[in-house]
């Protein structure tokens, strides 16, 4: 499997430890395609389809599409590193302007 940047893949987040979230659920990769082709693990950012409207920076609703049924948000403050084994299938892609939100809302939650 191919993990590229902006595709939202099912992703097996258990075990859960503390507030964490867990279960299988979508992701969006926000690692480098480039870095995905040899490294073991990959940066994701998990969706809930628990809506939090207007909560940027720690979060971004995205539209259903493709294989993404439910509308979600992609909630930005759980970006976490997990290994390639955790990663399913793709179902969808966020689009360049999403993507550009979400790495604007990561660099505000890091100053």
């Amino acid at each position: 499997m191919e993990y590229c940047k902006n595709d939202i893949c099912l992703v097996d987040f258990n075990p859960a430890k503390g507030g964490e979230i867990g279960k299988l659920r979508p992701a969006i990769i926000m690692s480098q395609t480039e870095d995905n082709a040899f490294l073991p693990t990959l940066i994701v950012i998990p969706l809930s389809t628990q809506i939090e409207p207007n909560a940027l920076p720690y979060r971004l609703t995205l539209d259903k599409r493709d294989k993404l049924d439910k509308i979600s948000d992609a909630c930005i403050n759980e970006i976490r590193s997990l290994s390639k084994i955790r990663v399913k299938e793709k179902i969808a892609s966020i689009t360049d302007n999403e993507a550009l939100i979400i790495q604007k809302a990561l660099c505000s939650l890091m100053t």
